[in-house]
């Protein structure tokens, strides 16, 4: 039986909000697992409060349906609306929807999306975490953490793998917009 505390902060940030990115909201489960490994990392980071937006707006049953989903700009451009204003509050930033870029048409979309965040994350100097060196979906946090530290507890594998991430290189060109 695992005995690791959340109770402490790794980083003392004092008061503020980690603004968690995910890939898009789920459709026929209530998303509360994500929401809870998405609390212990506000924990485990000292944060006060965690709020969840995604970089598309459109709900499907597995992060696969973005594929079929995000083929036109409408889900993309939804949630850039939702991102800006919450990014505007964020003291940092918790990139975690997942590993894999869609396919099809949709990649064009997220990639689109993801280097207009990375370029908003720049100029507003934000604090950037992931897991494991990666935006991880929280969903594969556990996964990752047993096999990095197989011999700890779930908590204390995560403490180890939230990680600041190194600032990025500057981007040579303006983001793309959207309506293309």
């Amino acid at each position: 039986m695992c005995r690791c505390s959340l109770r402490e902060g790794r980083y003392r940030v004092g008061d503020g909000l980690l603004l968690a990115v995910g890939s898009n909201p789920p459709q026929g489960t209530s998303g509360e697992r994500t929401r809870g490994r998405l609390e212990q990392a506000r924990v485990l980071l000292g944060f006060e409060l965690v709020r969840l937006v995604n970089l598309f707006a459109l709900p499907t049953y597995r992060t696969g349906g973005v594929v079929e989903a995000g083929q036109s700009p409408q889900g993309w451009q939804q949630a850039r609306r939702e991102l800006a204003p919450a990014l505007e509050e964020a003291t940092a930033a918790l990139l975690a929807y997942g590993v894999q870029a869609p396919s099809g048409p949709a990649r064009e979309h997220h990639r689109r999306q993801v280097g207009w965040l990375e370029a908003e994350l720049v100029s507003r100097k934000l604090p950037v975490y992931w897991v494991g060196g990666a935006p991880r979906h929280p969903s594969r946090w556990q996964r990752h953490t047993f096999r990095q530290y197989p011999d700890l507890c779930y908590a204390e594998g995560l403490k180890l793998s939230l990680t600041l991430r190194p600032d990025p290189a500057p981007p040579d060109e303006p983001s793309p917009d959207l309506s293309s």
